[in-house]
């Protein structure tokens, strides 16, 4: 069997709200690759025409994807599982429009919403309700994500609207715990992992610092733990949601959730991120060692999940 293990490249250059390392998914790769005996790393930029030539060179049984940000662009990512399902190949991840769909926050929201599942409640800028939160319509990776995207009165969301530079959408800020839910399986959540969010007691959210500004305060002050005590009712009814939330995006393969409980404990879907990080250490790759299971199992399970269609 011949897997070919395809990622897009990072650019020489990002703007000055971004980090290149962000894009950078070599080391993801070769944590993939390093599982299948035989496996073909490639790196593209990300054109329509150079994914294609790749897999018509190598002409693989299956893709493992790591296309997230054909050409530096993240909107792109549900393009290149597009192009797979067009020419026929199988590939590893989430389809096309699960991961076009989980991009746009307000209309998964929405779906989610509609399949009663617990979600933040949209606010209208005009007439406010706190603690609300600024976030990108369409990003992933806590981009355009501060702290300043919280705002505990009027002042507060009128700086907030004024610094976004995305296109952006309103919606309460639930203050409780913070989990975060990877599931995995072939087209059903079978396989779990919750971890918790830590955070210093100045420190609110996950910022786009704290996830990536290794020499940021906020990322040396943030940290997940999958040790946490959870009580088994709180703990079927996180896993609850997050089954949920697979099930209305059509996920596959695997998929994380980020849930917080509100006041009075009740847990809210917050976002839905299709393919997660498959670097070393981090991401599906701890989580899934966290719940028992060694890395290269998982990893087969991908490929046997993307043939078996």
């Amino acid at each position: 069997m011949k897997v070919l293990v395809l990622h897009t490249l990072p650019p020489a250059s990002v703007t000055d709200d971004r980090i290149v390392y962000e894009f950078d998914l070599a080391a993801a790769a070769k944590n993939v690759a390093d599982q299948i005996l035989g496996s073909i790393v490639r790196s593209v930029a990300g054109e329509a025409r150079e994914i294609l030539e790749t897999v018509c060179e190598v002409h693989p049984d299956v893709v493992f994807n790591l296309c997230e940000a054909p050409l530096a662009r993240t909107d792109l990512e549900s393009h290149a599982a597009a192009l797979f399902e067009w020419i026929g190949v199988p590939f590893t991840g989430c389809g096309s429009e699960t991961l076009a769909l989980c991009r746009r926050k307000d209309r998964t929201n929405a779906l989610l919403h509609a399949a009663g599942i617990r979600v933040p409640l949209p606010v209208v800028a005009s007439q406010p309700h706190f603690p609300c939160i600024v976030k990108p319509l369409a990003e992933d990776g806590a981009a355009g994500i501060h702290s300043w995207s919280v705002c505990d009165n009027p002042e507060e969301l009128r700086n907030a609207l004024e610094k976004a530079t995305l296109p952006f959408f309103v919606q309460a800020f639930v203050p409780g715990r913070e989990f975060v839910v990877s599931l995995w399986g072939r087209s059903s959540p079978d396989y779990s992992s919750i971890g918790e969010m830590l955070f210093a007691p100045d420190q609110r959210l996950v910022t786009y610092d704290a996830k990536w500004d290794s020499d940021s305060f906020v990322f040396r002050n943030s940290s997940l733990t999958y040790s946490s005590e959870i009580d088994p009712n709180l703990r079927q009814e996180i896993l609850g949601a997050a089954r949920g939330a697979w099930r209305t995006v059509g996920a596959r393969h695997a998929i994380r959730v980020d849930i917080r409980l509100d006041v009075l404990g009740a847990p809210h879907v917050l976002d839905v991120n299709p393919n997660p990080e498959l670097g070393p250490g981090v991401g599906i790759c701890r989580a899934v060692q966290e719940a028992g299971w060694s890395w290269e199992s998982f990893v087969q399970r991908q490929v046997e999940w993307a043939l078996a269609r």
